[in-house]
């Protein structure tokens, strides 16, 4: 049932060792489910590649390219979970992300509700406004 998020962990931490951010740095990724796991694994993901990455090149640093990864905000993000993605993650590149059709209705208005309660990790924003401009800078042919 929540093995996704661990999944979600996993699959960017292959992302990060394989090297392709470095390579492509304008590829722009959009995580699923506020990161999963990965914002209490982040510090651990960046310690243990540089003992057991081989070859001469620089060992790619796990938290700057965490940074620059947007993230959709699905499932139940507060309090906890958005607060922890926040370590690793820009607040620029957060979205809003429902999962509906595959979560109930009722659970996606919950979710949608929780944005207007919790403050805005930008001054002068809230939640809603944060991840549309975000969003639209994401994709800026749609901001019309």
């Amino acid at each position: 049932m929540v093995e996704f998020v661990f999944d979600t962990a996993r699959s960017l931490t292959d992302l990060i060792s394989a090297g392709p951010l470095e390579r492509h740095p304008g590829l722009g990724i959009v995580v699923p489910h506020c990161g999963g796991a990965l914002p209490v694994l982040a510090d651990r993901i960046d310690g243990f590649s540089r003992p057991f990455m081989p070859g001469e090149a620089p060992v790619p640093d796990a938290s700057a390219q965490l940074r620059r990864l947007y993230y959709d905000l699905a499932g139940p993000a507060f309090p906890r979970q958005v607060p922890a993605l926040l370590r690793p993650a820009d607040p620029a590149r957060l979205l809003y992300g429902s999962d509906y059709r595959r979560t109930p209705a009722e659970a996606a208005r919950s979710h949608a509700a929780s944005f207007d309660t919790e403050p805005a990790p930008v001054p002068g924003t809230d939640r809603r406004s944060l991840t549309t401009a975000n969003a639209r800078s994401l994709f800026p042919r749609l901001a019309h």
